[in-house]
């Protein structure tokens, strides 16, 4: 029988970060597409699953000297990788459907995960 890889847990928990960031675009298209079962596993046991395993790889990555934070520019290069497939599922949609009804789609969305364009304009509102 052959040995099983051990897998880098910094690799795991890269890919455990990027699931639970597009967690609310997968629950959004599984209920838009009538999968309200999978949906639900996905909000209540699957969610949960990647929070927990976030929460444990991220303390047992940041102790020790090698446990060092990303660099700015790692960070950027990441959020702009994410910002990039975020716009590519957008143009996904786009192509065969009424523009009207993607935005729709594109609105719901942003209110579910919180777009940080408007929270900064309502906190701009708010402060006199």
């Amino acid at each position: 029988m052959a040995k099983k890889k051990k897998r880098n847990p910094e690799k795991m928990l890269r890919q455990v970060q990027d699931s639970l960031q597009a967690l609310p675009y997968a629950i959004e298209e599984h209920r838009q597409q009538g999968r309200w079962g999978k949906a639900f596993m996905l909000r209540y046991v699957s969610g949960p699953m990647l929070k927990l395993m976030n929460r444990a790889l991220g303390s047992k990555r940041y102790k020790g000297p090698e446990g060092q934070k990303l660099k700015q520019t790692d960070q950027m290069r990441r959020h702009l990788q994410q910002k990039q497939a975020a716009r590519k599922q957008v143009q996904e949609m786009m192509r065969g459907n009424d523009p009207a009804e993607v935005m729709r789609q594109v609105n719901a969305m942003r209110r579910k995960a919180g777009d940080p364009k408007k929270a900064a304009a309502q906190a701009k509102k708010k402060s006199p």
